[in-house]
C-alpha cells in the first residue's frame, strides 16, 4: 500500500458494484485499463463488477490506493470522487435528484446509505452559519487516507450538480497526513484543504444547505422512494452472511475456486466455522452458489458478445455441457435457447 495508506476496512465488508463502477469509469475514460495495475484483485476484471450487485471493498480500496500510487497521481482519489455520475448511485441518485434542497437530499442520503454498501455515514451539524459534513467510518480501525478523498470529492460533486450551482466552495479536513501538493485538492473543493485534522469531513456556509435541487419532482420522488426501500428491506432481509458468501463466489468463480473450505479461507474462517453459521439461520452452501450462478448466468447471457463456453468457464464450470445441464436445472430450458429468446425480442 502506498506510505499514506491505513489499515483496510473489515475483510468481509462490501460495497454496491455500481458505487464501485464509478472508479473503473474513470480510469477507463483515462484510457487506462484496471486489469493491467493490479492483476491480482479480481474486481478489475469487468466480468466480476458486471454480474455482481455487491464487491469487496477492501479489493475496492487496494485498487484505488493502487492506481494512485501506480499513475504517481495522490489526488487521484478526488478527482475519481469528483468524476462520478447519477448512475454511479443507483435509485438513491435517483432520490437524490428530486429533494426539495441540499438539506432535504443529505436527510435521504444518511437514510438510504446502506444502498451504497458498507461505506459509514455521513453526519451533519450545523455550527452557527457553518455546516460540518463528517464521513463517519465504520470500521475500528483508521480510514483509508484514498477513501476519504473519494467520499469527500464525491459529496461536493454532488452538491453542485444538484444546485447547479458549480461555483461552490467547501473547505476539506483529512485525517491523514497529506499524501502530495494541496494544489490539486483545492482545485477539487475550492476551498481550503488541511491534512493531520481530527477527523475527515467537509465545512461550508450553512446557506448551502437551503440551496433548491433544479431536478426535484414530487412525482419522481416517491417513485424512487419506493424503488429505494424495497431494496433496503431485501438487504437487510438476506443475513450478512449470505452477502458475504455471494460476494467471495462471485470474484472467485472464473478461477473455480467455490469449495466451502475455500469460501471459508476467504472469510477467515474455519470450514466447521462456516457450516456451523450456517445451520444457525437455516442456510445451505449450495443452495447459495447454485443462486450465484444461476443469477450471473442471466446476467452474462444478456450480453450476444460473450460465448457460452467463456460464460461456463465465467461461471468455474470446466466445460459447457456441465453448464448446459445446470442451467437446465435451474430454468427448465438451455442458455442457448435463453439467449435466442432475448435476441429474438431485443429485435
Amino acid at each position: 500500500m502506498p506510505p499514506n495508506s491505513s489499515q483496510p476496512p473489515d475483510a468481509n465488508a462490501l460495497l454496491a458494484a455500481f458505487y464501485a463502477r464509478g472508479l473503473i469509469d474513470y480510469l477507463q475514460g483515462r484510457g487506462i485499463d484496471a486489469a493491467t495495475l493490479v492483476a491480482e484483485v479480481p474486481i478489475a476484471r469487468p466480468e466480476a463488477m458486471a454480474i455482481s450487485p455487491e464487491i469487496s471493498l477492501t479489493e475496492w480500496v487496494r485498487l484505488l490506493e493502487r492506481a494512485a500510487q501506480a499513475l504517481g497521481e495522490p489526488d487521484l482519489p478526488a478527482k475519481a470522487g469528483e468524476s462520478l455520475q447519477v448512475r454511479h448511485l443507483g435509485v438513491l441518485g435517483h432520490v437524490l435528484m428530486n429533494c426539495r434542497d441540499l438539506h432535504d437530499a443529505y436527510r435521504q442520503l444518511a437514510r438510504y446509505i446502506r444502498l451504497l454498501g458498507q461505506i459509514g455515514q455521513p453526519v451533519l451539524t450545523v455550527k452557527d452559519a457553518e455546516a460540518h459534513l463528517l464521513w463517519q467510518w465504520p470500521y475500528p480501525s483508521p480510514p483509508p487516507q484514498s477513501v476519504a478523498l473519494f467520499m469527500l470529492a464525491a459529496r461536493a460533486r454532488f452538491m453542485r450538480w444538484l444546485t447547479d450551482r458549480h461555483d461552490l466552495r467547501m473547505d476539506a479536513h483529512f485525517h491523514g497526513p497529506a499524501p502530495g501538493p494541496l494544489e490539486g485538492f483545492v482545485r477539487v473543493f475550492g476551498g481550503r484543504v488541511q491534512f493531520g485534522q481530527p477527523e475527515s469531513k467537509l465545512i461550508f456556509p450553512a446557506d448551502y444547505l437551503k440551496l433548491p435541487v433544479v431536478t426535484a419532482d414530487e412525482e419522481f420522488r416517491r417513485q424512487a422512494e419506493q424503488r429505494a426501500q424495497e431494496q433496503l428491506q431485501k438487504l437487510t432481509k438476506e443475513p450478512e452472511l449470505v452477502r458475504q458468501i455471494k460476494s467471495v463466489l462471485i470474484l472467485h468463480m472464473a478461477s473455480g475456486r467455490v469449495h466451502l473450505e475455500e469460501t471459508a479461507r476467504s472469510l477467515h474462517l474455519s470450514a466447521r466455522t462456516l457450516q456451523r453459521r450456517l445451520a444457525e439461520i437455516d442456510a445451505h452452501y449450495q443452495q447459495i452458489l447454485d443462486e450465484v450462478r444461476a443469477e450471473s448466468a442471466r446476467q452474462l447471457l444478456r450480453d450476444p458478445s460473450i460465448p457460452l463456453t467463456q460464460i461456463a468457464f465465467l461461471l468455474g464450470y470446466s466445460d459447457q455441457s456441465t453448464f448446459n445441464t445446470a442451467y437446465r436445472r435451474w430454468f427448465g430450458t438451455s442458455p442457448g435457447q435463453t439467449r435466442r429468446q432475448s435476441h429474438a425480442q431485443a429485435s
